[in-house]
């Protein structure tokens, strides 16, 4: 049987990081754990294949922008690579090229740059929030299923939501993350099995922040 330690340290290689703490070992891996970061959702693409991400950010605190992720996949007599391009110009996130990745990149994208966009707003440390994350997922949220429209038809998807910092013991020192929400959305229809990530953060006078990932199309 595999155990948490085993998935925090396939999240921390995920999400950049060495030297985190553990949850406890004894805890065993959620659904929507293993959904996000332990199913095989790339093997299957035939390469050379790219998928493209729209990106944009709304709400009433920074500058509105749209912008483009892209997972590329290649091969060659060297093996399978996947290089990723996150985002553009100033806001580009560092994204390294990976070899025979199972989980979705793009995911990856999404997920660094909120984490160093939030260390940026707050001055606070990238691995608690990454930390937060993690624990969030480790309680075990439920899929909710839904249907969402890729290719001109309606497809069956997965939907899970956390609050990380809900519950947060240190809540008082990041007040306007309290009610902050990720939507994630899987697909077994989609190619790369990752369809829409969302961050809400929410204010008494409407959205403070919202980021939105969705995926727009492949090409060849």
């Amino acid at each position: 049987m595999k155990y948490r330690n085993t998935l925090s340290a396939l999240i921390a290689s995920l999400f950049l990081i060495t030297g985190a703490a553990h949850a406890e070992p004894s805890q065993e891996i959620t659904e929507a754990e293993r959904s996000l970061f332990m199913t095989d959702q790339m093997s299957g693409l035939k390469a050379p294949i790219t998928l493209s991400y729209s990106f944009k950010r709304s709400g009433n605190q920074e500058v509105p922008f749209q912008d483009t992720v892209e997972v590329r996949i290649s091969e060659d007599p060297a093996g399978r690579k996947m290089a990723t391009s996150c985002l553009s110009g100033a806001r580009k996130t560092e994204i390294p090229e990976v070899d025979a990745a199972q989980s979705n990149p793009a995911l990856m994208c999404f997920l660094e740059r909120d984490i160093r966009e939030m260390e940026r707003l707050t001055g606070g440390k990238s691995n608690y929030f990454r930390k937060r994350i993690r624990l969030a997922l480790a309680e075990g949220p439920a899929a909710k299923t839904i249907s969402v429209n890729f290719g001109g038809k309606s497809v069956d998807a997965r939907e899970y939501r956390i609050t990380p910092y809900e519950n947060d013991p240190n809540k008082q020192k990041f007040p306007k993350y309290l009610g902050k929400t990720y939507v994630f959305v899987l697909s077994d229809a989609v190619p790369g099995g990752l369809y829409r990530v969302d961050t809400i953060v929410p204010d008494g006078n409407g959205v403070l922040i919202e980021e939105d990932m969705v995926l727009a199309g492949v090409s060849k």
